[in-house]
């Protein structure tokens, strides 16, 4: 039996995100922080939070410690996850199966 696997991280992900000029969300002590990836390394975060706004980017950003990231939200699909096709539905189980 063979299994694919990858280690996926906080730091995987904010790369993902700067490569994808995907937004993200940072939680840092309790609190959401968004905007764009601008840069990220092993010990830090540069968020770009004002895309959106009336100045556009570079009018406000955040620098965070990598340390204090809890969990990242990042606005895509989760990778490695199949499509389901739309029209897919849910198989019977077999007569007298126990789960």
């Amino acid at each position: 039996m063979s299994s694919d696997s990858m280690i996926y991280t906080i730091g995987t992900a904010l790369n993902r995100a700067r490569d994808n000029q995907l937004g993200v969300q940072v939680l840092v002590e309790g609190q959401w922080l968004g905007g764009q990836v601008l840069a990220v390394d092993g010990h830090g975060v540069v968020l770009d939070s004002s895309a959106g706004s009336a100045t556009g980017y570079g009018s406000e950003h955040a620098v965070v410690r990598m340390e204090s990231v809890a969990a990242v939200r990042v606005s895509t699909r989760a990778p490695f996850s199949p499509p389901v096709d739309p029209a897919a539905a849910l198989m019977p189980a077999p007569r007298g199966a126990t789960p």
